[in-house]
Formats: structure tokens, sequence, C-alpha cells
């Protein structure tokens, strides 16, 4: 496959992603009200098919709302943040990288790298936190529709990477949408900040060396045609959230608004499902059809990852994450581990 779609990711955060279609789809009501929906996800992938569905389902209940989404085609997530606040669009499907431009809360569930183990951990932190996530971010004018990830963020590289000092020489990809990383990162290796839709070309004429992105997203675009080795590593979950503006909300009548949340909630359980499923389907198809070579990790190296990880938690907190928002996360985890679960 030649094309090269725009892509999406930042992690940063890096980031879930996470999702949504091409300009111009209208998810088919004669009447009533249109929301426009932006995200960075590409257009024809599995995200921007499930928001289609979801939109669909908008038009045939109460109020006839229609959804008509962009995908990639306005900026990046600062960009689409910036485009809601003045009411050029009225949602967004968005990563806790954009996200975090409206409450920075949300970068609990994303920016503590290693935290997680497996998603039943995410699933746990996300539940505890999400009432006060949700009521935040409403304060903030925004109101949550369905919470979703997009796949855990691994280290793709154009030569093999095990351990953590093996960064120290190489450019990795950085996204725009957050500075205090961007400098957190300068630490352990040279972030090379690019928007989305520069990554390819950034790996092709040695702009940068590595990227950390979902799989799900590797695949899509192709990355392992030059970077072709990925390390073994669950490094953060992306993790996101489709919100609409208070302002579009509140102009909905209140059955518009109970079917709205009756089908984003079904919605986003689907689209967690489906997108885990994917993770691991997608290293899979990279191993088969486009040669990707998975770096395992010995416990040697992970001991050691963890290790500087752990030396970089104390400036994550209450910089990157809100030292509240760390503390819960922590406790959330300790209890579930102490447990067993």
């Amino acid at each position: 496959m030649k094309s090269r779609p725009r892509s999406f990711l930042r992690l940063a955060a890096l980031t879930l992603a996470v999702l949504a279609c091409g300009a111009g789809f209208n998810a088919g009501a004669a009447a009533g009200t249109e929301l426009r929906i932006a995200t960075v996800a590409p257009a024809g992938s599995s995200f921007h098919k499930r928001l289609q569905t979801l939109g669909n389902e908008w038009s045939h209940g109460a109020g006839g709302v229609s959804m008509n989404i962009y995908a990639g085609t306005q900026g990046g997530e600062l960009q689409i943040v910036r485009r809601m606040r003045v009411g050029q669009i009225q949602g967004a499907m968005l990563t806790s990288v954009g996200l975090a431009q409206i409450e920075r809360s949300v970068t609990a569930l994303q920016y503590m790298p290693m935290m997680f183990r497996d998603w039943d951990d995410v699933d746990a932190v996300r539940e505890k936190l999400r009432p006060d996530l949700e009521r935040r971010l409403n304060d903030a004018g925004y109101v949550v529709m369905f919470w979703a990830d997009a796949g855990w963020v691994r280290y793709f590289s154009n030569k093999p990477i095990q351990r953590f000092q093996d960064l120290k020489s190489l450019r990795v990809y950085a996204s725009s949408g957050d500075p205090e990383s961007v400098n957190l990162m300068k630490s352990y290796y040279t972030p090379v900040v690019l928007e989305p839709d520069q990554i390819l070309l950034g790996l092709r004429n040695g702009m940068i060396d590595a990227l950390p992105v979902p799989a799900f997203f590797a695949n899509f675009s192709q990355i392992p045609t030059y970077a072709p080795y990925m390390l073994d590593l669950r490094w953060a979950p992306i993790t996101g959230a489709l919100v609409l503006t208070r302002r579009a909300w509140d102009k909905l009548d209140p059955a518009a608004q109970s079917w709205l949340r009756e089908t984003s909630e079904r919605a986003g359980n689907e689209m967690r499902r489906a997108s885990r499923a994917e993770d691991e389907q997608a290293v899979q198809a990279m191993k088969d059809k486009m040669g990707l070579k998975v770096v395992a990790m010995t416990a040697e190296a992970e001991r050691e990852w963890r290790a500087e990880v752990a030396r970089i938690y104390p400036r994550i907190r209450g910089t990157l994450v809100p030292a509240p928002m760390f503390d819960a996360t922590v406790e959330v985890l300790k209890a579930r581990h102490a447990a067993g679960t």
C-alpha cells in the first residue's frame, strides 16, 4: 500500500487515542442540530468507522442530531481545542494530550509511564477518577460523552532498542502539544517536535530515529517501513474522550441529551473493547506484512527501565500530572496490586 494517510498521535502522548472521520461526513439527519466533530485520527481508520456508526445512531434518535466529522483537517489537538473554544467546531475526540489543554488532571490517565501494567489497571483508575475528571471538564465548559483508549504506546525505531540507555543517542518524535513533557524528556533523549502528519517524512529524512506510538497507528501509517524494530514494552496507555462544548450541549433539548448519553456510553464500551483487540492484532499484522521485528524485553532490561522511570516520577508529579491526581492513581494501583488483582 503506497498511500501515506495523515496520522495520529501524541504521547507525549505522545496520543488515542483518538478517533473519527473524513471531512464532510454527515450522519444523515434531514433536520435538527448538526454538531461538527474533529479528530486527528486518520480518515478510514477503525476509529473513524466507529464514530460514523455512533453518528448514525445519533441521527436516528430524539432531536435528529447529526455528526459532521473532520479527520486530519483541523490541525493537531492544540488547534482543535482552540477551534472548539472559538465555536468553529462543537466537539472533538481527543487523547489525554488534547484534553490536558482543557483540564490538566486528565494526564493521570496517560502521562505516567510504566505505571499501568494492563487494561484492568487503566479501567480501575479511570473509573475511580472519572466523576472528578468529568466535573472538572464540565466546569471548564466541556461535556464528556464517553471515554476511550487506543492501545499501548510502544517504541518503534530504525535500530534495536532494549535498554533505557539505548534512547540516549536517539532523536525521538515528540508532539507539539505539550512543551513540559518535551522538556522533561530532554534528560533522556533528544526530542524532535513534529506534527503527526510529518512523522513519516521525519523518519525518511533522518530527522527522527524512533517514536513512541500505539500499534494501530504504526500499522495504519506503515511505520515499520522506516522503523522496523518495536520494543516489547507497554510504555503508557493512550486514553481519551469524546467531548462536546457545553455551549452546544446546552442548546440540545433534554430528550436529545438523554439519547446522546445513552448511545455514547455504549459506543465508548465498544470502542475500548475493539481498540484493545486491535492493538495486538496490529502488531501481528506488521510482523506478517511489513517484517516488523519485535525486540524482547529481558527481565534485567525491564528492571532497568522501571528503575529509570521511577526516578522520573517525582518530576512528573506536580508538573505533567497534578499532584492530587498522581497520588490518587498511585493509591488505586497500590491497592489493586496488593490485593493481587
